[in-house]
């Protein structure tokens, strides 16, 4: 029988991903956007110095979308990740302007510019315009 010393003696290095809390990400956040007062991370995403004690202190669970969409409008901190620790913690800005973009556009043109767009997501990436392609 394996005695619990071995258990506790285990790296957990191999785990793909630690899920943080919520604690932990409000200081992530205040780290990347290089906040240092709660308060100042509070007006970032219209919440009051009391809800986000609450938040660091374990009192409140969830942060409330109103308040993860706001952050992630000022700051481009990702509101998946930051109410459930999932996903990339930072929106890619080129990302979010095509999704304004594609948003404003009419179903018939969004669904032409996804035409265009998805070759260019394959692994050249060239769409068939480099010159290897162009010789063939």
């Amino acid at each position: 029988m394996t005695s619990q010393a071995h258990y506790t003696a285990i790296s957990l290095d191999f785990f793909p991903m630690k899920t943080t809390t919520i604690p932990e990400r409000i200081d992530l956040v205040k780290k990347q956007l290089q906040i240092t007062e709660d308060a100042e991370f509070g007006k970032k995403c219209g919440m009051s110095k009391s809800v986000v004690n609450q938040l660091k202190s374990g009192k409140m669970k969830s942060i409330a979308p109103r308040y993860a969409y706001k952050l992630e409008d000022n700051c481009g901190i990702c509101a998946r990740w930051l109410q459930l620790g999932e996903g990339e913690m930072m929106f890619d800005p080129d990302i979010k302007q095509a999704e304004k973009i594609m948003a404003e556009m009419t179903p018939a043109r969004r669904k032409d510019a996804v035409k265009i767009i998805t070759p260019l997501a394959e692994p050249n990436g060239d769409n068939g315009d480099s010159p290897k392609s162009a010789a063939q």
